[in-house]
Formats: structure tokens, C-alpha cells, sequence
């Protein structure tokens, strides 16, 4: 752990993170239905702390949402963030790393064919993540509306403004892809 202390959150996660053994994984409860998937990955230190990475995925069109993270945290600290409902009060269930990491690389994949990118904080926090390769067994995640990748539906989060949405709406058009609204639909708060 003497390393550790010479090193900043950010160099710490892209080159040590991986090293460190997943602790849990967590995703709301629901997400299947609400077309959101919030995952968190624990990672444990060797002094009992947790490193954890945070991936809100939109399961129905845009994939990486957002993502973050949270350093060197007490245990304490995990358990009450792991431990807080969404807005629309659905608490967490645990999943095992292979699904979650299936759900998160799925739905930048999925997203990736209708050309939107993950977020740019997605370059520091894959690092927490496992590598993508052949040592992940393939589950099966559904993407797009009712597990059909041909529909989508671009959920109206807080976060994007009114031009942007016009600007992706017209990006789909272009490509001949339906890409319908739902101005009343918010997601869990990430």
C-alpha cells in the first residue's frame, strides 16, 4: 500500500485498479423495465476500502451515459451509497461481475452501431472494469425496446438539452433509424 500513497486517484485507477479484487457489483433494481441501468463495481483494497466505478447505461438507445468514480472510500461509506434508493425509490440488487460487464461493454457496443460514444470519463474508468476479451463469458443482454435492437426510444434525462436532442433526433433520421420520444420519462438519478 506504500505504493499507493505516491500515486494520484487517477494513475492509481489506470494502472493498479484491475489488481485489486472486485468486492461487488451492484445494479437498481428494475432496470430492465426502465431501459437504465445504474452499475456500481466495489473494488477492494488491501486496507479494507473500496475503489468503486459507477456506469449509468441506457439500455434502450445511447449506451454510456455517464459515468464516475470514488476513490480509496471507507466500507462504511459503500454500504450507505450502495444502500440509497433512485428517484423513484428502487433500492439495488447484487449481479455478478460478468453480467455487469456484460450490461456496460453491451450497451456501448449496441450504442457504438448507431454511432453515439461512450462518455469521455469512460477513458479513466474502464480501468476498473476487467479488460473486454475472450476471458468475460458472453451473457445475453438485451438492447433496444423489448430486447429489439432495431427500436430504440432516446429517454429525456435532465442532463440533455433541448438542441442536443434535436441534433441526435436528426443524426438517427439521417440514418433512417425510428427514434421516438418520451418527453415524460426521467431517469433514476445517477
Amino acid at each position: 500500500m506504500a505504493n499507493q500513497a505516491f500515486l494520484s486517484p487517477e494513475k492509481y485507477i489506470r494502472t493498479k485498479a484491475r489488481s485489486l479484487p472486485i468486492y461487488e457489483c451492484i445494479v437498481n433494481a428494475g432496470w430492465q423495465d426502465s431501459g437504465i441501468a445504474s452499475i456500481f463495481i466495489a473494488r477492494k483494497h488491501s486496507n479494507g476500502n473500496i475503489t468503486y466505478g459507477s456506469y449509468l447505461i441506457d439500455i434502450w438507445c445511447l449506451g454510456l451515459k455517464d459515468t464516475a468514480y470514488r476513490f480509496n472510500i471507507d466500507i462504511d461509506e459503500w454500504e450507505e451509497i450502495k444502500g440509497q434508493p433512485d428517484e423513484q425509490g428502487e433500492g439495488v440488487e447484487l449481479i455478478d461481475y460478468n453480467l455487469a460487464h456484460n450490461i456496460i461493454f453491451g450497451g456501448i457496443e449496441f450504442a457504438n452501431d448507431y454511432e453515439f460514444k461512450p462518455h469521455k470519463d469512460f477513458s479513466l474508468t474502464r480501468f476498473i472494469l476487467e479488460e473486454d476479451d475472450e476471458r468475460i463469458p458472453v451473457e445475453d443482454v438485451e438492447f433496444g425496446v423489448g430486447g429489439n435492437a432495431e427500436r430504440h426510444i432516446l429517454l429525456r434525462l435532465p442532463k440533455i438539452t433541448k438542441p442536443k436532442l434535436r441534433l441526435i433526433f436528426l443524426k438517427q433520421t439521417l440514418k433512417k433509424t425510428r427514434l421516438p420520444m418520451l418527453p415524460d420519462r426521467v431517469a433514476p438519478k445517477f
